[in-house]
């Protein structure tokens, strides 16, 4: 046991049910004393910190009642679930007094080595399903081995912040005294963060492939940069026509938001509100009700079509910022228009600018400096090129081309703007 000063606050540290613990005091030598002298009372006593039976609950059993409490409070409690699964494997039988730094650090590093889960969901999921063991696991094996990913450190890092947010649970509910990896530090992730953005060419190519149902959400997720959960959950109740706005109530920031919309994505919005047969803007095809179905997978068809490779549809997003952001509107209004909680976060987030945006921008400060230095007596106009739109990839135009002749029977129907 010890008083330790740091900067103006004084520290204890002590040893307590096999752990150690360092509380702060604060600016005075005699309050840290006299609350040292309580502590080492309280444990002679065996009535540190009120510890009771709850104190040897193991993660599996507060896990169960952590849940719990988060059903109709927290809406990724389906995440939460998914997250439990997998820290049973490691946490299951372990009382949380036991948890500490060196065991999750571990954990971490062990979960850098294991394979990424198939990805087969729904339909695809229960297929799988119905084969007998032996050919699911043969079927997983080879996506295994074709694929040979890992799990991402996004993954770990969720999985441990869900962790310490249980944690803290505990402590709120007097299981145990301290958080032990309150300050644990997660991987660093901004070297996985995704610059995958279209090209003028490859919207182009996108939109002639998608069917007209898929088109019209992709055509919405460009203009506006939203989330797709956003955009497939939207109803005719949110959306004012008239004055081109729709009110998004649930949204990523735990906030509602009202945001214009541009005149090519009304345009999709009118065309189907004349159409409609049930709340949801983008509605099943055949009627019935609910939003429309299986719009990832007739996406994934489209990339497949123009050959798109490395592209997802939250890319899309990405997409619509990168060229918000080329084309000058500041960053404080895109995070508005995309739901962003901050400016920064999209600096950070989707600050990646065409390498032919930056060229024009060197050489509009290239230009400057050579009259400022003497070089050059007028400042050149080197934005030209750039206002008239990067160069068009012939290959991708001539795609293009192709696949209208093939759906029109031959003859080049005209572009749809």
């Amino acid at each position: 046991m010890a008083i330790i000063k740091k900067g103006d606050n004084w520290f204890i540290d002590y040893r307590a049910n096999g752990r150690r613990i360092r509380e702060k005091v604060g600016a005075s030598r005699k309050l840290a004393e006299s609350v040292l002298a309580k502590r080492k009372l309280e444990i002679a006593e065996k009535r540190f910190l009120n510890v009771r039976k709850a104190s040897n609950e193991n993660f599996r059993d507060f896990s169960a009642r952590y849940i719990e409490w988060e059903r109709g409070r927290i809406r990724t409690v389906g995440d939460d679930e998914k997250r439990v699964k997998r820290l049973l494997k490691t946490f299951g039988s372990m009382p949380l007094v036991e948890i500490d730094v060196p065991i999750v650090e571990q954990y971490m590093a062990q979960r850098l080595k294991e394979p990424k889960q198939h990805h087969w969901r729904g339909r695809s999921g229960r297929a799988l399903e119905k084969r007998d063991k032996a050919a699911q696991e043969a079927k997983i094996a080879k996506w295994t081995a074709t694929k040979a990913k890992t799990i991402s450190k996004a993954t770990v890092n969720r999985e441990v912040a869900f962790l310490r947010k249980l944690l803290n649970k505990a402590v709120e509910w007097k299981v145990i005294p301290v958080n032990p990896i309150f300050r644990i530090k997660l991987f660093d992730e901004r070297e996985s963060i995704r610059k995958r953005y279209l090209k003028p060419e490859e919207i182009q190519l996108l939109l002639q492939c998608c069917t007209p149902a898929a088109r019209n959400v992709v055509t919405f997720a460009l203009y506006t940069g939203r989330r797709f959960g956003e955009i497939i959950g939207m109803r005719w109740q949110e959306v004012d026509l008239a004055n081109g706005y729709v009110y998004f109530p649930r949204t990523k920031k735990k906030e509602p938001d009202q945001v214009a919309i541009p005149p090519r994505a009304l345009e999709v919005l009118k065309t189907l509100y004349a159409a409609r047969h049930n709340e949801f803007v983008f509605a099943k095809e055949r009627g019935g009700q609910g939003p429309l179905k299986y719009v990832r997978s007739q996406f994934v068809k489209a990339l497949t079509k123009a050959g798109i490779k490395d592209f997802r549809f939250h890319d899309l997003r990405h997409t619509a910022v990168s060229y918000m952001m080329m084309n000058g509107i500041d960053l404080k209004t895109i995070a508005e228009l995309v739901g962003h909680t901050t400016a920064q976060m999209v600096d950070q987030r989707y600050g990646h600018l065409s390498p032919d945006h930056k060229r024009v921008a060197t050489e509009i400060f290239g230009s400057a400096m050579d009259r400022l230095c003497g070089f050059a007596s007028e400042v050149r106009d080197v934005r030209t090129h750039y206002r008239a739109g990067p160069k068009p990839n012939r290959e991708g135009l001539r795609r293009v081309k192709q696949i209208d002749r093939s759906q029109s029977g031959g003859a080049i129907r005209p572009s749809r703007g």
